[in-house]
């Protein structure tokens, strides 16, 4: 992919929030290496052909989300004519899988750092021993887990994308227009073939906050809503999680659903010897984003 490419799009990325669409770039196809393209491809599927719905089984209190004082039903929305306000759309979804061999670094070129997590692990929900005065318990660290989309088709070459989720340390440097996002649950799809100058070019970042959270059954990690989810782009040319940064006409949502273990372990952290120990407890999801749209 030529230079003119990538800066394009990095400027678009966050100014527009509109849906980057590979298509933009499509005088520069030719030019790009076989796995560039293949992974470009790839990438574009995973938007295309990303479920329209959500499980049955959501619970309805994490699809209530109000906005701009008006309560909305996330179900509700989906079900909308595209071009209709509001309305929503499921701009991708994953389940974990375990965690990359080789994830790429976070940050710029010059503030490279590797993700947090154990490398080819089982998906796992991390956990560390502290103490609080004096009582000595296990405290939620971070998550640990690759990502394979769910699509209605399979998608070929998605051995050319790395994609993970862990805990964003925050205070890294991304890059310009979009600065230096705050620590929190972050989600990333990289293509190290579109890495044209730079190893952390090809990749994009969301991270948001916890809103609300649902009990599934006492041996499993909550459902969770996550909201106002951020992207944090470098020069990716993609619509995956298009727009998920609210803008006051654009909304970002990541619910997780179907969780199966993860949850803290029941022994183990009972006095200062234990204190620092980490347990790393398996578990699975899946993670849908949607993106909601309100007015023109």
């Amino acid at each position: 992919m030529k230079p003119t490419c990538l800066r394009r799009i990095r400027g678009l990325a966050t100014l527009t929030l509109g849906v980057l669409a590979v298509g933009g770039c499509d005088d520069d196809d030719d030019d790009q290496p076989d796995d560039a393209r293949t992974a470009t491809e790839a990438i574009r599927r995973i938007s295309q052909d990303a479920p329209t719905e959500l499980p049955d089984n959501v619970p309805d209190s994490l699809l209530q989300v109000t906005l701009g004082g008006t309560q909305y039903n996330l179900r509700e929305l989906l079900g909308n004519a595209p071009e209709s306000r509001p309305s929503a759309r499921i701009v991708a979804a994953y389940q974990t899988v375990s965690t990359p061999s080789d994830p790429p670094p976070l940050g710029t070129s010059s503030t490279e750092v590797p993700p947090d997590y154990t490398r080819s692990a089982p998906a796992a929900q991390v956990y560390e021993c502290r103490q609080n005065a004096g009582a000595f318990a296990w405290s939620f660290l971070r998550p640990e887990a690759g990502l394979q989309p769910i699509t209605t088709q399979p998608i070929p070459g998605l051995d050319t994308l790395v994609l993970d989720h862990f805990l964003y340390p925050g205070g890294i440097d991304y890059g310009p227009p979009t600065g230096t996002p705050a620590a929190g649950p972050s989600w990333r799809v990289s293509a190290p073939p579109l890495a044209a100058s730079s190893p952390t070019s090809g990749q994009s970042l969301f991270i948001g906050a916890t809103e609300a959270s649902v009990p599934n059954g006492a041996d499993n990690v909550p459902l969770l809503r996550v909201a106002n989810v951020a992207r944090v782009d470098q020069a990716f040319p993609s619509e995956v999680f298009s727009a998920t940064t609210s803008d006051g006409t654009r909304f970002g949502y990541v619910l997780r659903l179907n969780t199966a273990g993860g949850i803290a372990p029941g022994s183990g952290c009972g006095g200062t010897a234990d204190v620092g120990k980490r347990e790393r407890v398996p578990y699975s999801a899946e993670y849908y984003f949607v993106e909601v749209l309100t007015t023109p």
